[in-house]
């Protein structure tokens, strides 16, 4: 009828989490190598990319372990064993034994600086693996075995032959390499052709702890997504794929914006009971990045050609002023590194880098396959690297990470996603991570399945309850219940003026600088602003007192002195 509306839908009792369950294969394992990395001396080595370095020379490089003791190993499967080797500083993760690897009793296995044919590095340094731990998954995530009922012995002693016999069970992914099948025919077929084995159970595992188990899923994570997508922060982006929003009249705003897929594994249990096993989930979402399309260099240029551009003293000045101690980002790997300072005699083309004896530009395109635009152009930049180091970054490859005030405020509309997005974002970082979902890009796809994680296809759905309206109430209105939803027309309604008998004058101390003669204009129009409010703070007919000051310390000097020694009233 007139005036009628649609009925209100129904109050909805479930919503979709960010949460995706995660099945862990039932023979699951995983290998855990102490490793101790010293210098010639004798010393600890504390430096993690140092020791990474020398770890990946004692097993993959030239000389090392895998080149020495697995010669049968072709260069697809040595690949394939660096897929699922974790480094990670004090210890290395690995989702199977390194084959050729025998840990003794005592001492350890040495991999660099130990004779025996182990490489050795150009300081003096060693390495040695120290120990080796089998883990399965944590007790928790297991349900309770059930209580068996006692049974007659069988004639013949069939019973006890069973007992004894060591049942074996087997997963639907491969032992040997990074692949897993669906089916059990699919997996037989690929096992006679390459003669690798089907990942089994095996005794000497001991169960890990919830902290170890999470720490190593977390680290295979993190090698799955970067298969596929470029790090950024601790999110995870698709270099090829942003957005340039533009403003009104179709004029860019100068900034991209990428989806940035953020995940992680943790512990969810569906009930309190703690009989329930813990189940494995990966909390996954969706936030964006930005980033400037205007690099450095053609910040500085302002339009003029890098090549021939020439900077004078005060323009190099001026441009150190704006740009030391700022934070830039570099474009190629997204990391955050703050300048030290700007090199205007310096390019990329003329600066050697120390002990690789090739020019930066040169290093960039045989290291990073970047070819330079701008080889020869200045300045080079200098930013605080590892371990107070300094590196140079040419200025075309980096854009500032500060943001202008006008293009921040308007971050909630070119940089925020509806709900509706965000659950096609998680669903597309699932498919990342699915083998067959997406196309392969880089080292192929698959790591989590092939080591025993299971993405499932639907997120986990939680129960939705209905929160009370808070009583809402305005100068004696009181917005009712039934129009919690539009209650601005019923605050409009409210009377907030006060009695001017019951009003608080207040004490205005007037700043003004000593070159204005009238002030008292500009003062009542203020006041009157302020009163017409009928509010109950009020300004008086005149400032409380006049304060006369002048530019920069003859402004600040004087406000101290007066506010220092003045006798102020309370309000």
């Amino acid at each position: 009828g007139r005036g009628g509306g649609r009925p209100e839908p129904p109050f909805p009792k479930v919503a979709l989490s960010n949460i995706i369950p995660c099945a862990v294969s039932p023979n699951f394992q995983f290998y855990q190598y102490g490793i101790q990395c010293t210098d010639r001396a004798g010393k600890e080595i504390s430096s993690r990319s140092r020791r990474g370095t020398l770890f990946n020379l004692g097993i993959f490089g030239p000389g090392g372990h895998v080149e020495r003791k697995c010669k049968q190993l072709s260069k697809k499967q040595v690949e394939d064993l660096r897929r699922v080797v974790f480094f990670q500083s004090s210890y290395v993760f690995s989702a199977r034994p390194i084959p050729g690897i025998e840990m003794p009793k005592e001492g350890g296995v040495p991999i660099v600086g130990g004779g025996d044919g182990t490489p050795n590095s150009d300081e003096g340094d060693s390495v040695v693996l120290t120990s080796l731990t089998a883990y399965a998954t944590p007790v928790e995530m297991k349900l309770p075995p059930p209580r068996a009922a006692p049974q007659a012995a069988s004639p013949g002693g069939a019973a006890g032959a069973t007992k004894g016999m060591a049942e074996l069970t087997m997963d639907r992914r491969c032992g040997d390499c990074t692949f897993d099948f669906v089916d059990d025919n699919a997996m037989l077929a690929h096992c006679r052709e390459t003669g690798h084995f089907p990942a089994t159970s095996s005794e000497g595992a001991r169960p890990a702890n919830k902290e170890e188990f999470i720490q190593y899923a977390n680290v295979v994570l993190r090698r799955a997504l970067g298969e596929k997508l470029a790090r950024w922060g601790r999110e995870y982006i698709d270099p090829k794929s942003w957005t340039e929003p533009a403003d009104k009249f179709g004029k860019s705003l100068g900034v991209r914006v990428f989806k940035a897929f953020s995940c992680e594994f943790g512990w969810n249990r569906s009930k309190p009971d703690p009989k329930v096993p813990l189940q494995l989930v990966l909390t996954a979402d969706l936030r964006a990045k930005v980033m400037r399309t205007k690099s450095l260099l053609d910040t500085m240029c302002e339009g003029s050609n890098p090549s021939t551009m020439k900077y004078n003293a005060r323009m190099q000045a001026d441009l150190k002023r704006k740009w030391c101690s700022e934070v830039v980002i570099a474009t190629y790997d997204k990391r955050c590194y703050s300048v030290i300072d700007l090199h205007f005699d310096k390019t990329p083309a003329s600066l050697p880098v120390e002990g690789l004896g090739m020019s930066h530009a040169e290093y960039f395109k045989a290291r990073k396959d970047i070819d330079l635009k701008y080889p020869d152009a200045a300045p080079l930049v200098a930013v605080s690297g590892r371990n107070n180091s300094t590196i140079f970054l040419p200025a075309e490859l980096i854009c500032g990470n500060e943001l202008d005030p006008q293009l921040k405020m308007k971050l909630p509309l070119i940089a925020s996603f509806t709900p509706k997005v965000r659950y096609d974002g998680i669903d597309e970082m699932r498919k990342y991570l699915t083998p067959g979902a997406q196309k392969a890009r880089g080292n192929g796809g698959g790591l989590l399945t092939s080591l025993g994680f299971g993405l499932a296809d639907s997120l986990i759905k939680v129960a939705v309850s209905k929160l009370e309206l808070p009583v809402i109430s305005a100068a004696g209105v009181q917005v009712p219940p039934h129009m919690g939803g539009m209650w601005a027309p019923m605050i409009a309604k409210a009377n907030y003026k006060v009695n001017p008998q019951h009003a608080v004058q207040l004490n205005v101390v007037l700043v003004c600088h000593r070159s204005i003669r009238s002030y008292q204009g500009v003062y009542n129009s203020i006041r009157d602003m302020v009163n017409n409010h009928g509010a109950k703070y009020r300004m008086g007919d005149k400032p409380f007192q006049r304060v006369e000051a002048g530019d920069r310390k003859d402004h600040w000097g004087v406000i101290e002195k007066y506010f220092g020694g003045a006798k102020l009233p309370n309000n």
